[in-house]
């Protein structure tokens, strides 16, 4: 007999429209009850073999007795019942009573039940009416053994939901059997109000790249971050509170929010803060649970969360866009400026893993404890709570849910969820608008787990019930065992790491072939001992080597910023991914073998347009992998396919790639005079001017910067000469043209300025406050326009050495405006514009003289080609 039930993700949520049952003359009859949604509301650790499922309650239905009033069965009815599997959601009485509800989907009357009391003792009871108003009917306790009993209703009157709850145990109960009769169809009002209602606004339009990512913390380095599309950041909650639940953006001498969000806010990088754990502040006590309500408080009542929603209103406030939040509603901490509108975020996460189970109680939400802690993060439970609720700071901000385990109830604690917002928000809305959980593959090649299959039937939920809701998976990790060997660091082990990017990469990609919105990798760094000792892309805190993860994952963020999945078209032996660059309308494949064998397919034929440019990018190497031209002949290219993805853009047009764009340059010459009159330093031996000398000092060691900008620095040597903190400006150049795209220091003693200018323009490119103490501290900026001249002006602090990072801005093409690698009729009409501003400039000598010396000369001429060209 099929059960149409609930528990552990089986079937989805109502609404139920099959029609029921009808005896004319409304007389109590077997309720068919797979017509019905039975959920368990206890799910915490539903899914282990030794616990049952209330659907075991309902297995045996085509051998139940006649009626309450007649419980006998014959001998062959009874000797097949099924009587070894009683219902047993729980057995640890931390988490309370145990519990299962019915929807039966229209109104009955039910006049009375039968149960198979198989062992025990234990007190049931039997409610009805709406969810949260429930009303007591009646009752039995399991006194008996191995027989079927039964009771009836004295005033049996119409309900759509029965709900039946006894304490923590096994529950004695084999079989049930639930007797009545259809009355009518649910109201239109009964029906909307279970009903989809979604809380989500517009769905956040990510690319492909920006949908990868990984967690990380906000003492990971840039350089190791610039890999993401996305971040996770872990934040614990208690750090944003002062003792008054003031919220403070700054912790102490570390932890500065605002530069954090503002360096991945310049990358591109979106980044979710997740704000998880507890805090003192709310809870009190030394050690606060993570539910974040005050001692004794109701923690399925919203207005419980008040402190935890007001926090998440300040966050929204801050590094939302909203520029109108009323500076009145701020709550921060001395140790804070107040700000509003910085636009740095657009989410944040409320907790972590709030269903986890092997944390107790305090740490373990119910479905409807996080529904009313969501509700209350996401607009102050309709505003019953006064300044609280991200969109009520700003109306675009989004909260995501917590991170919710993969556990095998995952969509029954969904559907709860949705129940608490059913009942307990006048507008119905499902008050979330990312869904978030952790989910992997479970299998070495991901393409035969069941992962994609997961994400379809979380996709589905989501469309039946919280419509528009974005899927964030925020964990996952890949299944390495088979890889491991014994005595052998995984470190160091080749093949595993291999192995490791290969299953890594492929998971991203078939994430984003499945629709899901974003996904960011547990983690960023390996994390400790044990279980996390090798779980990140780069190895640990303070050390940050990349590993060949890392340069898979960087290589399809940068491939696939500006493009979107488009179609899955692998054929019986490749995986074929198809993308489209929206950017220039680029065609991008995606191409592997779904094997972890070593297996590869050479001279792989690939049909392309005949006069298509046709790239192929293989990540490793460089930070953007390595990119080569293939040649097209009879209308397609030949590649070697492995197990390693790998991309192939084809282009009407010839394409610019740079490989290894973000390399140390090395300089030429130094002056203290821009046109190089007096001394110059060719960097072969210390000049004699002090003051060159002190600039001198900041390039006569550059081994002990990184060859790249993100590369690792564990094994190089440390700088031995100082520049001391005396004012000095310097001219270093090139031996060509460069694209800048990062500068780096390593830096000592003190504070001052430390400022880099195209030594042509005097357009600041960089600018440092030497804050950082005895290490080396590298940072990106946005491409700058090519130029072979620095200008440095440093005044105080000490440091060692400085490094500049790029890549050669390559042949210039004559009036190549665009810089589209072509001159053409877009070039001319930019040429154009420029005139006209030009002439219009030069008609008033005054207004061209740019640096305001008194004249005009060959720097205004630099200055305003630079205005021009931007």
């Amino acid at each position: 007999m099929k059960i149409k039930y609930l528990c552990c993700g089986i079937a989805l949520m109502l609404p139920l429209q099959s029609v029921p049952q009808v005896s004319a003359a409304k007389e109590s009859v077997l309720l068919d009850v797979s017509d019905f949604a039975v959920m368990d509301e206890n799910l915490v650790y539903l899914g282990a073999d030794y616990l049952n499922a209330a659907g075991v309650l309902f297995d045996d239905q085509d051998k139940v007795p006649e009626s309450p009033e007649k419980t006998s069965v014959d001998k062959a009815l009874w000797d097949a019942t099924n009587r070894g599997k009683n219902w047993k959601p729980n057995l640890q009485s931390e988490f309370g009573e145990d519990s299962f509800y019915i929807d039966m989907g229209a109104n009955y009357v039910v006049t009375g039940l039968c149960f198979l009391d198989n062992n025990g003792v234990q007190d049931w009871v039997i409610e009805d009416g709406e969810p949260f108003a429930w009303k007591k009917i009646g009752g039995f306790t399991t006194d008996a053994y191995q027989t079927w009993r039964g009771i009836s209703f004295d005033s049996p009157h119409t309900t759509r939901y029965l709900r039946f709850s006894t304490p923590c145990g096994d529950s004695g109960v084999a079989e049930l059997a639930i007797y009545g009769y259809y009355d009518s169809p649910l109201s239109a009002a009964q029906t909307e109000k279970t009903a989809a209602h979604s809380g989500a606004g517009k769905k956040t339009d990510l690319t492909a790249g920006q949908r990868i990512g990984f967690n990380a913390f906000i003492d990971d380095p840039m350089t190791a971050i610039m890999a993401a599309g996305n971040v996770r950041e872990y934040h614990n909650f208690s750090w944003l509170l002062d003792s008054d639940a003031s919220v403070k953006f700054t912790q102490d001498t570390w932890g500065d929010m605002d530069s954090y969000y503002a360096a991945m806010h310049a990358q591109g990088i979106s980044v979710i803060p997740c704000f998880q754990g507890g805090s003192t502040v709310v809870s009190g006590g030394e050690k606060p649970p993570e539910i974040p309500v005050p001692a004794g408080a109701d923690p399925t009542d919203a207005a419980s969360y008040a402190i935890h929603a007001q926090a998440m209103y300040q966050v929204a406030a801050r590094y939302g866009s909203n520029p109108d939040v009323d500076p009145k509603t701020l709550h921060v901490s001395a140790l804070s400026k107040p700000k509003t509108g910085l636009g740095l975020l657009r989410a944040l996460e409320n907790c972590n893993e709030p269903n986890k189970t092997w944390s107790g109680k305090a740490n373990y939400f119910s479905p409807y404890e996080l529904a009313a802690m969501c509700s209350a993060d996401y607009d102050g439970h309709e505003g019953t709570i006064p300044n609280a609720g991200v969109r009520n700071a700003d109306p675009d901000f989004k909260l995501a849910v917590g991170g919710l385990l993969n556990t095998a109830s995952l969509l029954d604690y969904l559907s709860e969820m949705k129940l608490w917002f059913d009942y307990h928000r006048s507008d119905g809305k499902f008050a979330v608008d990312m869904i978030n959980v952790h989910i992997g593959p479970d299998t070495a090649n991901p393409e035969d787990s069941g992962f994609t299959a997961r994400i379809a039937q979380i996709q589905e939920w989501i469309d039946r019930n919280a419509p528009d809701t974005e899927l964030w998976i925020s964990e996952f990790e890949v299944p390495m065992h088979d890889r491991e060997t014994e005595g052998v660091d995984n470190h160091d082990n080749e093949i595993y790491q291999l192995r490791y990017a290969q299953r890594v990469a492929r998971t991203y990609l078939m994430a984003l072939g499945s629709g899901v919105d974003r996904m960011t990798k547990f983690q960023l760094r390996d994390e400790g001992e044990g279980v996390y000792y090798n779980s990140g892309l780069v190895t640990g805190k303070g050390e940050w080597s990349k590993k060949l993860a890392w340069y898979y994952t960087a290589c399809m963020t940068n491939l696939l910023k500006n493009a979107y999945f488009a179609a899955d078209m692998t054929d019986s032996a490749v995986q074929k991914y198809f993308f489209i660059d929206r950017a220039d309308g680029t065609s991008i494949y995606a191409l592997w073998l779904p094997t972890s064998s070593g297996q590869e397919i050479k001279n792989c034929r690939i049909t392309v347009p005949e006069k298509a440019h046709v790239y192929l990018t293989v990540p490793g190497t460089y930070a953007e992998g390595v990119t080569t031209e293939l040649p097209v002949s009879n209308g397609a290219v030949q590649l070697t396919v492995s197990e390693t993805p790998v991309f192939l853009s084809i282009s009407s047009a010839g394409k610019k790639f740079v490989n290894g764009r973000y390399a140390k340059i090395p300089p030429q010459k130094l002056s203290l005079q821009q046109d190089f009159s007096g001394e110059i330093c060719d960097f072969s031996q210390e000049p004699k001017n002090g003051t060159l000398a002190q600039c001198y000092r900041l390039f006569d060691e550059q081994d002990s910067m990184p060859d790249y900008l993100y590369g690792d620095t564990a094994g190089i040597p440390l700088p031995k000469t100082n520049a001391t903190g005396s004012e000095a400006t310097c001219y270093v150049q090139f031996d060509q043209p460069y694209v800048l795209d990062g500068f780096g220091v390593y830096d000592t003693y003190g504070t001052g300025r430390f400022a880099v200018y195209d030594g042509h323009t005097d357009q600041l490119l960089w600018a440092s406050d030497l804050g950082s103490y005895m290490s080396r501290s590298i940072s990106l900026i946005a491409d700058t326009a090519p130029t072979d001249l620095l200008k440095i002006v440093k005044s105080g602090g000490d440091l060692n050495e400085f490094a500049a990072y790029g890549y050669p801005a390559g042949e210039q093409i004559p009036m190549d405006v665009n810089a589209d690698g072509a001159f053409n009729t877009a070039d001319l009409t930019a040429l154009v514009k420029w005139l006209t501003a030009a002439s219009n400039q030069l008609a008033n000598p005054a207004a061209a003289d740019s640096d305001k010396n008194g004249r005009l000369d060959a720097r205004d001429l630099s200055l305003l080609k630079r205005a021009l060209l931007k």
